[in-house]
């Protein structure tokens, strides 16, 4: 054979198998949830009594897709991102209008002394909190995502998430505030600690938030637990947090590029009011397709207004296969004074849910579809 073509030859091989060993040391992984209900809710607005039936999205799970991607750099070292949309699959649309990687968009590297990640990211509490509720901090039926408002996602996000040691993780994060001549001004800090040991769960995160000004703090906390007791979960969620004092609703602040910023909004935040939330949870599976929950969460208001609410709900769910469940939802919350505090779900858009009006209590129910991929 001719050295010429026995050299083409080699290097074509060499370039086979170099392509071959880098495909298998990098990974890009399409993932998505899909997730619709038929909702009911009525309830009394502008003193008239009223109904809502309507095709609604985002009840158990919102409804995503992304990109999450891994490079082993050697060493124990990986190059890692994450990219994810949120979208309403009623209309196809976009959840988030301006933003197209609205849930996260981060990268960043792995080691065995943790991870470092930059970017737009999940704070823990958001993270974590479907750990803490027999309704997975969702549906309509959950007063611990109803009365409690985690912040959800932090721009220009710095994390490190340690190891596990002992079934024990910690994350520690600090968002940059982009304020010139103060590094205070409009950055978020959080730190967190969850831990599994046996049938015990565990969970506790703060979160401190300054408008641009350094003038004002939102204070969060969330801390709770679960115990698996074999056929199911009993769950207890606490939150904490002096953002939400408003006659109007509990999640009216103003959230300006992914932060919490108490200068605007209809919230008047003042120094010493808090509302604590407490939800109480368990489920049961009677078998490994079917289980059953009930939940009471209860949410008191330290300020002047008084504006307190309480919710029963129980939830029951089918799973098809390992991707795809049905489930069912049926809620009652009842407000006092002026709180107008409304069933949500995961992130439910506009023209599915129903906003009491001051003081008025709300009936709900939903059956749906939730298929992940």
């Amino acid at each position: 054979m001719n050295p010429r073509k026995i050299a083409v030859l080699i290097i074509s091989v060499l370039g086979i198998i170099s392509a071959e060993h880098a495909q298998a040391q990098s990974s890009v992984t399409l993932y998505g949830v899909l997730d619709e209900f038929v909702g009911y809710q009525s309830s009394k607005t502008g003193g008239k009594s009223q109904s809502l039936v309507a095709l609604g999205n985002n009840g158990e799970l919102t409804s995503r897709w992304g990109l999450r991607g891994s490079e082993d750099l050697g060493g124990g070292y990986r190059a890692i991102f994450d990219l994810e949309n949120g979208f309403d699959p009623g209309t196809g649309s976009m959840q988030n209008a301006y933003r197209f990687f609205d849930r996260q968009a981060w990268v960043g590297i792995a080691s065995p002394y943790g991870d470092v990640r930059l970017g737009r990211q999940n704070t823990p509490m958001f993270a974590w909190s479907g750990n803490l509720d027999a309704f997975s901090a969702a549906t309509y039926g959950s007063g611990f995502n109803n009365f409690a408002n985690w912040q959800a996602r932090v721009d220009n996000d710095i994390a490190y998430i340690s190891p596990k040691f002992y079934g024990t993780q910690v994350e520690l994060h600090y968002s940059v505030g982009g304020e010139a001549g103060d590094t205070a001004g409009n950055a978020v800090y959080q730190a967190a600690v969850q831990s599994n040991v046996g049938p015990v769960y565990l969970a506790l995160a703060y979160l401190n938030a300054a408008n641009p000004t350094n003038s004002v703090r939102v204070q969060e906390a969330m801390a709770g637990a679960n115990y698996d007791y074999g056929w199911g979960k009993i769950y207890f969620g606490f939150f904490r947090a002096n953002d939400i004092i408003s006659s109007t609703t509990g999640n009216a602040l103003a959230n300006p590029a992914g932060k919490y910023n108490p200068a605007t909004g209809v919230v008047g935040n003042v120094a010493g009011n808090y509302h604590n939330t407490y939800s109480f949870s368990a489920d049961y599976h009677i078998n490994p397709f079917f289980s059953i929950g009930a939940g009471y969460a209860f949410i008191t208001d330290s300020s002047s207004l008084d504006n307190t609410a309480r919710e029963f709900s129980a939830i029951v769910n089918y799973d098809l296969s390992k991707a795809t469940r049905l489930y069912a939802v049926v809620s009652r919350l009842n407000n006092s004074n002026t709180a107008a505090y409304k069933m949500t779900g995961a992130s439910i858009t506009t023209g599915s849910f129903l906003t009491p009006g001051a003081g008025q209590s709300e009936t709900g129910a939903q059956i749906g579809i939730r298929h992940m991929f």
